[in-house]
């Protein structure tokens, strides 16, 4: 029934819009309705942010892998590289003009 429960906390709050105070909201209703106890409610709120926080990091590793690709499809030089390649360029300048 546990399970049950924080499925359908997940699933209404949004991993982006969540904020702590909102989900210990959320479960105060529950306990309010009596399908939760005031002792649930610490480990209730910290699965919460710890699933929240997994998916929030497994959504920026996918943006930034989707983006990175992109980039490599389009042929688009990454900011290091490019200022790895101006930073020797400055160096052959450097030693040209001794």
């Amino acid at each position: 029934m546990l399970d049950l429960i924080k499925k359908s906390i997940y699933l209404g709050l949004g991993a982006a819009t969540a904020s702590k105070e909102k989900i210990e909201s959320l479960v105060d209703e529950l306990i309010e309705k009596g399908q939760l106890t005031k002792d649930d409610k610490p480990k209730v709120v910290q699965d919460i942010l710890d699933k929240i926080e997994k998916e929030e990091k497994e959504i920026k590793t996918k943006i930034n892998n989707t983006v990175t690709e992109g980039m490599n499809k389009l042929g688009v030089v990454a900011k290091s590289d490019y200022d790895n390649l101006l930073k020797r360029v400055e160096e052959l300048e450097k030693k040209n003009t001794k």
